[in-house]
């Protein structure tokens, strides 16, 4: 629930964008929000080998559903949330790879 007030706060101002979060199968949470399409974030190839199983086994649970892949920026290929959270653990400046509001939230859990 604090991933996903984090991520309503960052994006507050934009419209239509609704964040949820969920247990389960996550072709079951997109059939029961009436959602056809996935879209997954790509950082290296080592990503899209697991992704695209996933894709397959999503395929095979629900033939419905769609997924794009999305690559990140080159410049961001290389992080990864457990990178950013021990850079922070540590007393590094983690600002440039994620939100105020995620930097709250690692003081708020220290």
């Amino acid at each position: 629930e604090l991933i996903e007030n984090d991520i309503n706060s960052t994006f507050q101002d934009i419209r239509d964008i609704h964040i949820k979060s969920f247990k389960g199968l996550l072709t079951d949470f997109a059939k029961k929000n009436n959602a056809n399409l996935i879209i997954r974030g790509l950082r290296a190839v080592s990503d899209f080998e697991y992704e695209f199983q996933m894709t397959g086994m999503n395929y095979q649970l629900n033939p419905d559903i769609e997924t794009i892949f999305l690559m990140s920026s080159e410049k961001n290929s290389f992080i990864s949330s457990n990178f950013v959270k021990e850079v922070f653990q540590l007393g590094g400046n983690v600002s440039k790879f994620v939100s105020k509001n995620t930097i709250n939230n690692f003081k708020r859990n220290k």
